[in-house]
């Protein structure tokens, strides 16, 4: 950690966004460090923002420059960090990797605010060239992740960009509308990004996550074991970035995404689970059929931090199971709303967010919290404090530290496999 004195959430951006180079190219000789495997990708078409500092308007949607081919950086998560619903995967999907998306683009700053920005509006969306400029610009079969191509853009000329929807992201905003319709509140309010944050347990990018030949894409790199083992051990046991950000964000919900993510994070999560008895390797299917709850940990007021998880199929990995499933994930997050575990607040026109501070915005020059008035600090005596009165970082950090803690042995790596390789 870079300063016991910087707030988790902000610390976080300082830390991941140059992870793998730093990983990659200043260890020492001898062994590669495991985190090289993501390079192993190869390269994709990369944007930086035309004006310095952080944009001053919300959204991805900003004037570009082309910077020309590079590494995926690894992801912080995606949306507000206090967004009472948080969706999780194994690690980022890398949409360049297929022909069909060779034109898409992913961020390379040098700005840290700017990287912070693009993860606070990233939703539904990321940025791709629309196909007719990018055969204009040079593209086709002959770009590859391999290949040394780059787009034909002249120096200081914008880059054309589009949104190009996900089909997870749009996923995710569906789940959303599905539980507003059923609960009667306004259709068009609860966003993702806003209401749902997605973030995953390993940092780096790739189009998937295998350590077996996927025989639909020979091509395709795959982990070896003993790559996967240190991956998991360097991003996930020895930084923790996941943990350290859940801890900071403790969503009242936790969506867990595809059988591989559900296996490694019940694996990890394991003497925390106080309700449902959840197993690694149990299917998706029958941790359906039942409630599960995740504790946090106890606050110095008393206050017992329990967060429903829910598992699905993948929605776009494995999209007839997930159909097939669909109306049970949306079941319980219904359940927990009318319960009141997530609360729609008409003041904002979005969820409530839960329990905990967040300066994440204001210290990166992103812009004011949209929730400050909601924010309560862990370390408030029931409930008293309120945004007014700031909260001693410092202190929110240690409470912070004090909750989901390791406990026993690490779970087995074998629990990160791809079921389905």
């Amino acid at each position: 950690m870079l300063n016991s004195r910087l707030p988790a959430e902000v610390e976080l951006v300082y830390e991941v966004m140059p992870c793998n180079s730093m990983r990659t190219s200043q260890e020492p000789l001898g062994s590669p460090h495991p985190c090289t495997y993501f390079r192993k990708w190869g390269t994709y078409h990369s944007f930086d923002y035309q004006t310095d500092g952080p944009p001053p308007t919300p959204g991805i949607s900003q004037p570009l420059t082309y910077v020309g081919r590079a590494a995926v950086l690894p992801e912080i998560l995606s949306g507000c960090r206090k967004a009472p619903i948080l969706a999780i995967g194994i690690n980022p999907n890398l949409p360049g990797w297929f022909s069909s998306k060779r034109g898409a683009l992913n961020p390379l700053f040098d700005d840290y605010k700017q990287y912070a920005h693009y993860f606070r509006y990233r939703a539904v969306d990321k940025l791709i060239v629309p196909s007719a400029d990018y055969t204009e610009l040079g593209g086709g079969p002959h770009d590859t992740p391999f290949s040394t191509f780059t787009l034909q853009v002249a120096p200081d000329a914008d880059l054309p960009a589009r949104l190009d929807p996900q089909t997870m992201y749009r996923g995710y905003q569906g789940l959303l509308a599905d539980m507003a319709e059923q609960m009667d509140w306004p259709s068009d309010k609860l966003k993702l990004g806003e209401d749902l944050a997605y973030m995953n347990m390993v940092a780096c990018p790739s189009a998937k996550w295998r350590t077996q030949p996927d025989p639909s894409d020979p091509g395709m790199p795959i982990m070896t074991v003993s790559e996967r083992n240190g991956i998991v051990s360097e991003c996930f046991h020895e930084r923790k970035y996941f943990r350290r950000q859940l801890r900071q964000s403790l969503p009242a919900v936790v969506l867990v995404f595809s059988q591989s993510t559900a296996n490694a994070f019940i694996a990890e999560f394991q003497d925390h689970f106080v309700e449902g008895n959840p197993q690694p390797g149990e299917k998706v299917a029958d941790l359906l059929d039942r409630t599960v709850r995740l504790r946090y940990g106890k606050l110095p007021d008393g206050t017992e931090l329990i967060a429903r998880v829910i598992f699905s199929p993948h929605i776009s990995g494995d999209p007839d199971n997930f159909e097939a499933h669909r109306a049970k994930v949306v079941a319980h997050l219904v359940k927990e709303a009318q319960s009141g575990g997530i609360q729609f607040n008409p003041a904002s026109g979005h969820l409530r967010r839960p329990r905990g501070g967040c300066v994440f915005c204001p210290t990166l020059e992103i812009g004011r919290c949209d929730y400050e008035a909601e924010l309560i600090p862990l370390e408030s005596i029931s409930g008293l404090l309120g945004a007014a009165e700031a909260s001693d970082p410092v202190r929110e950090k240690s409470v912070q530290a004090d909750l989901l803690p390791e406990v026993g042995t690490r779970a087995a790596y074998s629990n990160w496999e791809d079921p389905n390789a």
